[in-house]
C-alpha cells in the first residue's frame, strides 16, 4: 500500500533503509527544498520525497532520487509505487533516480504508465570505485598526482562554517561562470547542508593555506558519493583536483566506506567530455542509473518541457 506522509514521518521510518540518494536526506530537503510544496510518498519498500512546481498554469512534480529499505525490488512493487504517483492531483511527473539500473525497476515504472521523457539532460552513467582494495590510476592521473606532490598541496577537511561556506560558494561559482554552467550555489543552501554529518567538504591548499580546490561528498554507512567540486585556474596548473579525489578516497576508506561513486559520467562532444575524461582516469565499475522518467496525461506538456529545458533554461541534451 502506497500513502502520503509528512516530512518528519518520512524522514523518521526511512533513516535506517537500505538505499537513501542525498536527494533525499533532511541536509539536502532543508538546503534545496525549503519553502517548497513538498509531498513525501511511501510503500512497504520504496519511498520518495518531491516538490511541486507551477508552469504555464500546470502543477508539476519532480522527484529526484528515492529510498529502498531493501533492493532489489521487484516490478510488482515499482509499479505500484509509481501507479499511485501518477494519479495525484498534478499535470506532469517527472522522476529522476540515482540508484543503480535494474531491469524490474524499468519493467515496473513502464507499466506505471511512464515513459523516457522527450530529450534527457542528465546521463545515466557513473563510476563506482571500491576503496577496500588498491586503486587503479591511469598514467595521466598518476603524472598529475606526481604533480600535485611536487607542488606541496595539502588534502584539508573543512570546519563547517559561514565563513568556509562563503570562501567555498565564492570559488565554485566563479568556475561555473568561467565555464559557462550555471548550477550556482548559495551561501545559505551550503550552510544548511554542511549541517548533517553525512554532507562533508575538504579543500586542496597550497602550502601557504590558499584555497586551490574544494570538494563536497555523501557519505551513509559504506557508500560515499562525490556531489561538488571546484577547481581555481592555480589549483589547475598544479593538479589539485587530483588530490582532491583521492584526498577524500583516501579518507573515506579510513572510515569504511567501501563504495565511492564519482557522480555522473558525461562522454560527449562539448565541454563535460573533459569531467568524463579526467573521472574515467580512475578505475572502478562504470554502472548506469535508473535514470529519467516522466508521466503525463498531456500530449503536448513533455514537448513543452523540453523546449523550454533547451532553449529557455539552456541545458545540455544528452
Amino acid at each position: 500500500m502506497v500513502q502520503e506522509v509528512d516530512l518528519h514521518t518520512f524522514l523518521s521510518n526511512t533513516n535506517d533503509w537500505q538505499w537513501v540518494s542525498h536527494t533525499q536526506m533532511q541536509g539536502w530537503i532543508d538546503a534545496f527544498l525549503r519553502g517548497s510544496d513538498v509531498r513525501c510518498f511511501m510503500s512497504e519498500n520504496i519511498a520518495c520525497v518531491g516538490w511541486v512546481t507551477r508552469k504555464w498554469g500546470k502543477r508539476m512534480l519532480t522527484v529526484k532520487g528515492e529510498c529502498f529499505r531493501s533492493l532489489p525490488v521487484s516490478n510488482k512493487q515499482v509499479f505500484a509505487f509509481f501507479e499511485h504517483i501518477s494519479k495525484i492531483d498534478v499535470d506532469l511527473v517527472s522522476i529522476n533516480s540515482d540508484s543503480v539500473y535494474s531491469a524490474d525497476y524499468e519493467v515496473g515504472i513502464r507499466q506505471a504508465g511512464f515513459l523516457r521523457p522527450v530529450g534527457m539532460f542528465s546521463t545515466t552513467l557513473s563510476k563506482v570505485v571500491s576503496l577496500d582494495q588498491p586503486y587503479v590510476f591511469d598514467r595521466s592521473w598518476q603524472r598529475n598526482l606526481k604533480q600535485a606532490d611536487d607542488s606541496r598541496l595539502s588534502f584539508v577537511p573543512a570546519v563547517c562554517s559561514e565563513q568556509a561556506a562563503d570562501e567555498y560558494v565564492r570559488l565554485h561559482n566563479e568556475m561555473e561562470r568561467r565555464k559557462g554552467f550555471n548550477d550556482g550555489l548559495t551561501v545559505e543552501q551550503l550552510r544548511v547542508l554542511l549541517t548533517q554529518t553525512c554532507f562533508r567538504m575538504a579543500w586542496v591548499d597550497d602550502n601557504s593555506g590558499n584555497h586551490l580546490a574544494g570538494g563536497i561528498v555523501y557519505q551513509r554507512g559504506g557508500y560515499g558519493r562525490f556531489l561538488y567540486s571546484f577547481t581555481t585556474p592555480m589549483g589547475r596548473e598544479k593538479s589539485a583536483s587530483y588530490l582532491l579525489y583521492k584526498g577524500w578516497m583516501d579518507n573515506l576508506s579510513l572510515e569504511g566506506v567501501t563504495r565511492f561513486d564519482l557522480g555522473r559520467l558525461s562522454p560527449s562532444k562539448h565541454l563535460k567530455n573533459n569531467l568524463f575524461l579526467f573521472k574515467n582516469g580512475i578505475g572502478g565499475e562504470v554502472v548506469s542509473y535508473n535514470g529519467e522518467w516522466a508521466y503525463s496525461s498531456s500530449v503536448w506538456l513533455p514537448f513543452a518541457i523540453y523546449v523550454a529545458n533547451k532553449y529557455y533554461w539552456k541545458r545540455v541534451r544528452v
